[in-house]
């Protein structure tokens, strides 16, 4: 008798799993929600991004992806800027971006490594091992936009969006 009780209480208990993990996988018909991501550098609404974070896509696939690959996961020319990104805050990129470099704020010594560093990496580039990475301060579409370009890395380096062309969002009133 036991054993009787013992079985249909578990036949119930996987008809109830079973049962419970078929509606929570299963999308309601009348499910009407969407995803949206919304941050200080970037929205992204089913897929879609908002138009600031569109340009920055537009304009990395016009001037940066030769050489930082589709959707900035970098190549044997330049790095993976899906990682970088991570730590780098926007007035560092913009650093970047428009001078090669940055210099850290702090002590003489992180300084002076900090020139040295640059100073090899300029001779590798003068010798080819590296490729030069150009100043982009004198382009007015990737200055006056730089930070759209932060925009769409971001979402790249969170998941938010893939490496393909992303989707606009409609324009909101």
């Amino acid at each position: 008798m036991r054993t009787k009780l013992y079985s249909a209480s578990l036949i119930k208990l996987g008809l109830v799993t079973l049962l419970s993990v078929g509606l929570i996988n299963c999308p309601l018909a009348d499910d009407k929600s969407s995803s949206r991501i919304v941050t200080e550098y970037y929205t992204v609404e089913d897929g879609k991004v908002d138009a600031s974070t569109f340009i920055g896509w537009s304009l990395f696939h016009n001037t940066c992806v030769g050489c930082h690959g589709v959707g900035g996961v970098g190549s044997e020319l330049a790095p993976n800027l899906t990682e970088s990104i991570s730590g780098l805050s926007p007035a560092e990129f913009t650093t970047k971006v428009f001078h090669r470099y940055s210099m850290p704020v702090g002590d003489r010594t992180d300084m002076t490594n900090a020139i040295m560093a640059e100073v090899r990496k300029d001779e590798m580039r003068d010798s080819g091992e590296l490729a030069r990475m150009p100043q982009w301060k004198n382009n007015p579409l990737v200055r006056a936009h730089v930070l759209n370009i932060y925009g769409y890395l971001k979402a790249r380096h969170d998941g938010a969006i893939g490496p393909d062309r992303p989707g606009l969002m409609p324009a909101q009133d």
